[in-house]
């Protein structure tokens, strides 16, 4: 792998994993599609693996720091609350419980499963499979849309915030991210999707997915991060490193974009680009 290319994917990691475009899907897809030769059982290497945890982790860090005041917050209220001994009292603590809520699941299901699902997309004749699935991910967001929309003609009520889910709603959407453990699926999409449909704004069924993602990425990429000090990492050291940079760069950067972005608008953009894209990668790799 070339450093261009490694930074490329470093760019599209930090971009799509926030972007509800499913990131796994992009960096399968693109590097398909323009015809990159990264050799053969290229995300088995140890050393790409551990380009990839760098990736993940300068996702998961940028994350943090954008939400930085809201993850000290939730922190400093989680604590409060095991002190008193009880599991809610205000709305900060029991957002923490609603994130932990939602991160157990899917951290049990991934530890289960992601290996098998990943090798399942590893042969590259299956890759237009990630690309029929990323057409049905952009279909589910523009019905989400639709019946977020049409909710909001049924109830005049004001719409939820995040604090105000019940731990079962906020473990049913943060169980909404084991979808995204298949290739083609968005973690974003499926979590703001969800949240949606439990009544929570755009701006508040974002925030609530990006909080959720930050722990589920961490813990993620930290548990593997001594891939990162394996020999046989050392040769892509330098390529890593930049690439992470740039990760974490757009990471922040998009993070920042979304938040803005859906103070006053939908999922359906998104939707459009996973059917086009997905359709015309299917048509290209089924050539």
């Amino acid at each position: 792998m070339e450093m261009w290319q490694a930074l490329i994917l470093g760019a599209l990691q930090g971009v799509t994993e926030l972007f509800p475009v499913s990131s796994l899907a992009q960096t399968i897809l693109w590097p398909a599609l323009l015809g990159w030769n990264l050799g053969p059982n290229v995300r088995n290497r140890p050393d790409f693996l551990a380009f990839v945890v760098a990736l993940h982790l300068a996702t998961a860090i940028a994350l943090f720091i954008y939400f930085w005041k809201d993850w000290r917050v939730v922190i400093a209220a989680f604590f409060g609350s095991a002190k008193r001994g009880r599991l809610i009292y205000d709305e900060p603590s029991k957002f923490a419980w609603l994130l932990i809520a939602g991160t157990i699941v899917v951290g049990l299901f991934g530890l289960v499963f992601e290996k098998k699902l990943r090798l399942l997309f590893e042969d590259p004749s299956k890759t237009w499979i990630v690309a029929a699935v990323l057409v049905l991910n952009g279909f589910g967001m523009l019905l989400a849309d639709v019946v977020k929309q049409r909710m909001s003609k049924r109830v005049a009520e004001q719409q939820r915030k995040a604090e105000e889910l019940t731990l079962i709603e906020g473990a049913s959407i943060g169980a909404t991210q084991t979808l995204a453990l298949v290739p083609g699926i968005s973690r974003a999409g499926v979590t703001i999707a969800a949240g949606l449909l439990a009544g929570l704004s755009y701006e508040q069924a974002s925030r609530f997915s990006f909080m959720l993602a930050t722990p589920v990425i961490g813990l993620a990429a930290i548990l593997k991060v001594p891939t990162l000090f394996k020999p046989e990492a050392r040769a892509m050291l330098q390529m890593t490193a930049a690439s992470a940079l740039v990760a974490g760069i757009c990471a922040y950067l998009s993070t920042r974009f979304l938040m803005r972005y859906f103070r006053s608008h939908r999922l359906g953009p998104f939707g459009w680009y996973c059917i086009v894209f997905g359709i015309s990668a299917l048509v290209m790799l089924r050539r």
